[in-house]
């Protein structure tokens, strides 16, 4: 890592297509900072990993909404959290969720003391205000997407939807059940079957509906918790 200060700022004022190419290195230098900050060794403490959670927020609320973390208000925060979140992010596991708040609190008390970010102290009162109600709020099926409503269903069906062969297994199952008709409309409309490749070969959901379609070169999808965190996270040393 590069002795040059961190610009926290560098994402502000860039579209999409600027700030795309660096928008990973942005996500992987902060987090690695943070995990050496003394509010990332002390979540260390009591948690195995971390980096996921805080990838979703950078990811989600600049790609879709264009926020960033400098400009970032309550309001911003609450959007990503409680619409966001629960319509992209698919859990294996209710429980799985259960590190989200926990890990961004500790983010965000970092970005409050090394970077002085004015809103952060309204945010942590969010944060510590919604933790109590998150994993109803992720679990809740009236807030998932269409295409996050497709993987779960096809969870409780029984097959794998972590990997290839049990998202085309779901698919030719769904699409044998369900009137061929509607079964096409569907696909095509949610965009299925792109959104499968991208799942098996990235760690993404079943489809992207409600990304802007602004954003071409947008990464489509939600994130599967347990396969994309696998990516973005440190684990205690």
């Amino acid at each position: 890592m590069s002795d040059k200060p961190f610009d926290i700022r560098q994402l502000d004022g860039l579209d999409y297509d600027r700030a795309e190419p660096i928008l990973e290195d942005y996500q992987d230098t902060l987090i690695a900072l943070f995990a050496k900050s003394p509010e990332g060794q002390e979540y260390l403490q009591t948690h195995s990993e971390m980096g996921f959670w805080i990838a979703q927020l950078i990811y989600y609320g600049y790609g879709y909404e264009g926020f960033t973390l400098p400009r970032m208000t309550k309001n911003d925060v609450e959007i990503v959290i409680e619409e966001l979140f629960p319509r992209k992010v698919s859990l294996l596991s209710p429980e799985e969720g259960d590190d989200a708040i926990p890990e961004l609190l500790a983010f965000w008390q970092f970005l409050k003391r090394e970077f002085k970010l004015r809103n952060a102290t309204a945010i942590l009162k969010y944060l510590r205000e919604i933790e109590p109600e998150f994993r109803d709020i992720m679990n809740d099926s009236s807030k998932f997407g269409m295409a996050k409503s497709f993987f779960a269903i096809g969870q409780q069906a029984g097959f794998d939807m972590t990997t290839d062969k049990g998202l085309q297994q779901f698919q030719q199952f769904y699409n044998a059940n369900v009137d061929p008709q509607i079964a096409a409309e569907n696909s095509q409309s949610l965009g299925f079957s792109g959104e499968l490749d991208a799942l098996a070969s990235g760690g993404g959901t079943a489809g992207s509906t409600g990304a802007k379609a602004a954003k071409g070169k947008q990464k489509k999808g939600g994130n599967i918790a347990s396969e994309s965190r696998k990516r973005n996270r440190t684990k205690k040393k």
